[in-house]
């Protein structure tokens, strides 16, 4: 058992009902204490001083709010006694936002409601379109609404007198176990259900407990580049622009067909997003890509406004009451939809005919259609293009503070659940299956593992002749790598004819042993003998183990080698003879190495060593 509360938004209502508790307590001149026992003749006194100072109806009722909030999470104590105040309160702030907006009716404001459904659904459409709750939300609550009521055999406003928190608990719980929905669809249900009982039947729903839908990590399906590029390639015309403007941009298919001529702002290569999810807007950078087809898109859509005045239909819906403060607004180029239809629709609401946008269910279609000739078999929806644009952006290096604003969410938690898809280049995993299939092709080609020295932690080898490329990533370099790759080069002499005097010792014997047994091991394939371990000093031994890696390399590939002449074995790549050799240049040159130039800028580069040396 769990107990189904306003997650999302108990932290913010715990805050503000401490700050309108405290503000009480100090109106009253009480400590602001939670053992203080405030009564309704003390919220009343207060609210009274709120209404001298010209404090709106909607503001004090959310101090009662609060207030209620605060008898509940911090006193644990009923409301009971402010439940009549805040009833009140709504009235009047009802009132006050009809006579401000200079409407006559509240039909005028939330539109014709049909006479022939039960009254409480009447009074649960209005309530919901008088706050100014979208279409799509007052659709998916009056269905919850009538699910519950078609389960408990309810049918006018007068069952509901004896419904209580039991009930709803037990629908909920039916919901979870009977009905095994999802968690958003059980919460759907219990946030209609608490509408119903605070804003209609006015009355305290209480808190349920009620078995939870269980809810696991859900992870965003990513379009890989390829993947993007190949839809793109099976859509044409206006589906595609629609396309791009979601992976462009990392829009809401909803808020792309809602776009209006005036939010295209090309001269600063912006789009402005108006009406998103939660009533926010924000700005997303306009793709040069698509500047020139909106451009084209634009120019159409005027000469079909041309053709809608011509004919005296021109209008278009406009949100809120802009319609009556702008009356000619809606017959205005700039606040035509972007992507029209190219029938006139009439509005659920208000049923007038306007110029709508393209129906939501219009480019799923399209992009379904496309998926499908692409070959693709990941689940792809409209949604798929916002996750790959977030998730692109990461791999690129983005801020993920960036992204949060680019998709407009409020927290960036919520952003950050794609940083668990992201493929990132410096986090490489092999395989242990793709280990295992390299090491039973290197037996059956009778190739012998040569036994390796003991590396450096920040040192990586990976086989590139028998591990896959897509596993097969450059290694991590050290910090002392990154300033400049030395030039790498490999005398024709033998390798002994010489001795750098920084290697050498006082008595010769370290330089002596070390380029006697480099010549011993790539003429023999005999394991270079230690030598006098005693004469050496510790920079020396990091020398020596260096050496003695570069010496497996080049066994592997060196002409004359026990393995065979590298450039005669078809099966061994001969870039492999250069950077082992330029790996043991690279020590028995290390004084002049480390002390060396920076590489001239006419050279190419040289692909980077199986084999980093640690700092």
């Amino acid at each position: 058992m769990a107990v189904l509360v306003r997650s999302a938004r108990s932290e913010r209502e715990l805050k503000w009902a401490r700050i309108w508790f405290r503000d009480l307590a100090r109106f009253h001149q009480r400590v602001p204490r939670g053992s203080w026992k405030f009564t309704a003749d003390h919220v009343i006194a207060f609210l009274r001083s709120h209404l001298r100072k010209g404090t709106p109806a909607w503001k004090r009722l959310r101090i009662v709010q609060g207030l209620i909030s605060y008898r509940w999470m911090v006193q644990e104590a009923a409301a009971g006694d402010l439940l009549p105040i805040r009833a009140k309160l709504r009235e009047i702030a009802a009132k006050e936002q009809l006579a401000g907006a200079g409407v006559d009716s509240i039909e005028d404001v939330v539109g014709r409601i049909d006479p022939q459904e039960p009254d409480i659904l009447r009074d649960y459409r209005r309530t919901l379109r008088r706050l100014g709750k979208s279409h799509e939300t007052e659709r998916a609550y009056v269905r919850k609404l009538k699910a519950f009521m078609s389960a408990l055999g309810l049918r006018c406003r007068n069952d509901f007198r004896k419904v209580g928190a039991a009930d709803v608990e037990a629908h909920l719980t039916d919901l979870a176990v009977d009905g095994n929905v999802a968690p958003s669809t059980q919460n759907q249900a219990f946030y209609a259900l608490l509408f119903l009982f605070e804003n209609v039947l006015k009355r305290d729903m209480g808190r349920i407990q009620a078995i939870r839908a269980s809810k696991g990590k859900q992870i965003p399906t990513v379009m890989s580049c390829n993947e993007v590029e190949q839809v793109f390639a099976q859509l044409k015309g206006v589906p595609l622009v629609i396309a791009k403007l979601l992976y462009g941009c990392g829009m809401r298919i909803s808020e792309a067909l809602r776009l209006r001529i005036k939010d295209i702002d090309f001269d600063n290569q912006l789009i402005e997003i108006h009406q998103a999810k939660g009533g926010k807007s924000r700005l997303v950078p306009l793709p040069l890509e698509l500047i020139e087809p909106l451009r084209r898109l634009a120019k159409s859509r005027r000469v079909l406004h041309e053709q809608d005045l011509a004919d005296g239909v021109a209008s278009v819906w406009l949100p809120y009451s802009l319609a009556k403060k702008y009356p000619s607004a809606a017959r205005e180029f700039r606040w035509q939809f972007l992507f029209a239809s190219d029938r006139l629709s009439k509005d659920p609401r208000t049923h007038a005919l306007h110029r709508h946008h393209l129906h939501r269910d219009t480019f799923p279609s399209h992009l379904r259609r496309a998926v499908e000739a692409a070959g693709i078999t990941k689940h792809v929806s409209a949604h798929t293009f916002r996750h790959s644009f977030a998730t692109h952006l990461l791999q690129q290096g983005a801020n993920i503070r960036t992204i949060q604003e680019l998709l407009g969410h409020s927290d960036v938690t919520t952003t950050m659940i794609y940083t668990h898809v992201v493929y990132r280049e410096d986090v490489r995993v092999v395989s242990p299956l793709d280990r295992l299939v390299c090491s039973q092709q290197q037996s059956e080609s009778g190739s012998v593992d040569q036994v390796k020295p003991e590396l450096s932690p920040c040192v990586v080898e990976l086989d590139r002749t028998c591990v896959p490329d897509s596993v097969c990533a450059p290694a991590p370099v050290c910090e002392t790598e990154r300033a400049i790759e030395p030039e790498l080069t490999f005398e024709s002499e033998p390798v002994g004819s010489e001795c750098d005097p920084e290697f050498a010792s006082e008595d010769g014997t370290v330089c002596e042993n070390g380029m006697g047994s480099a010549n011993a091991f790539i003429r023999g394939g005999q394991e270079p003998a230690r030598g006098d371990r005693s004469a050496t000093s510790s920079g020396s031994r990091g020398w020596w183990t260096g050496l003695a890696g570069a010496m497996v390399k080049l066994n592997f590939a060196q002409p004359g080698s026990p393995r065979g002449d590298c450039a005669a074995e078809t099966d061994r790549d001969p870039s492999r003879c250069a950077m082992a050799s330029s790996g043991l240049a690279a020590i028995l040159k290390g004084t002049r190495l480390r002390k060396g130039s920076r590489r001239s800028s006419s050279q190419p580069t040289q692909p980077t060593p199986l084999l980093r040396r640690a700092s």
